[in-house]
Formats: C-alpha cells, sequence, structure tokens
C-alpha cells in the first residue's frame, strides 16, 4: 500500500482522521454505493481522486447523480501511446493457460484482461511497475518509445507493450 507508513502516523497523530482501508486484491473494489457507510458526510466534504480513467468516470458519474460534483476534484493522468505498435499475435498467460489473439495496438494488459486473467496494474501508464510480468518467449514493443523485449525471463510493463509475434508472459 502506498504511503503506508505515512497515512498510520497521520491517523495516529489526528483525532479527526480515519482512514479505510480497502485492498482490491483481496477486498475487490470500492463500490461507490458504500461511500454512506464509510464516510456519512461525504456529500459535504471536498473528495480528491486520482487514478485509472474508468474509476474516475465512474466517480463522476456518482457525485454528479447525488448532487456533489462541485465537491469533486480529479487529477487525470494520461498517456500518448505512439509509435507503430506491434504486429499482434497471440498472446500466452502460461500459468493461467489462457490466450488471446491480440492486435499491435492493444496492450498486453489489455489482452490479459479481456482473456480473463488477473492482471496485475497499477498506473496504466507505465510508470508504477506494478503491471510488469517476466516474458518468457516471443517479443513486445514498448508502444512509448518503440523498444522491443524478446529476452527470456525479462521483465516487461503490460501496460506499455503489445505483442510483435506470438509470445508467451508467466502469469
Amino acid at each position: 500500500m502506498i504511503f503506508r507508513d505515512e497515512l498510520d502516523r497521520l491517523e495516529a497523530e489526528h483525532d479527526g482522521l480515519t482512514v479505510h482501508r480497502l485492498h482490491t486484491d483481496v477486498d475487490g473494489l470500492l463500490d461507490l454505493a458504500d461511500l454512506d457507510t464509510i464516510c456519512h458526510d461525504w456529500r459535504g466534504r471536498d473528495t480528491y481522486a486520482c487514478g485509472p480513467a474508468p474509476m474516475l468516470d465512474a466517480i463522476t458519474e456518482h457525485y454528479e447523480a447525488e448532487g456533489a460534483a462541485e465537491r469533486l476534484h480529479l487529477e487525470r493522468f494520461s498517456l500518448e501511446l505512439g509509435g507503430d505498435g506491434g504486429e499482434g499475435g497471440t498472446i500466452t498467460f502460461r500459468t493461467s493457460g489462457k490466450s488471446i489473439d491480440a492486435d499491435g495496438a492493444t496492450t498486453v494488459l489489455e489482452a490479459g484482461e479481456e482473456a480473463g486473467v488477473g492482471m496485475p496494474f497499477g498506473c496504466r501508464m507505465g510508470i508504477c511497475h506494478t503491471c510488469t510480468l517476466t516474458l518468457v518467449s516471443g517479443k513486445v514493443r514498448d508502444l512509448r518509445n518503440g523498444d522491443e523485449y524478446d529476452s527470456p525471463n525479462e521483465p516487461v510493463q503490460t501496460c506499455v507493450t503489445a505483442a510483435v509475434g506470438d509470445c508467451t508472459l508467466d502469469i
């Protein structure tokens, strides 16, 4: 959990601060309908959120529906994936036994999610490295800069790479 120690310290130092911990890998995603239980007066508080676009879109829709949009402050990160992409190919996820055909513009992360693989991710823009998996075989291309990776056991960031032919990853 990012900033765990700092959040624990702040919560201990400030009686009026309660940190709600939700570990999505264990607890699942936050259900916005639970906000009333987590913080009964959330509609009257300023809320700051940053994260993946689908999450921010859902929060915006919820706040608008509840008449609290003026209290919501968002920071959206975006990533321009350029380059020529990959050639596409069949991406195999070795441990899960799943495979999917992907075009050269679809990231390995997106392909894995579409195939039903529980892919690790964080920022979805190549900053946090949470999505890094081991390339078992084949080749992928970094869509940010065109760099190619084809060494067995090489770590690759799935959120910014696409298949260049058939490839296998260890998940």
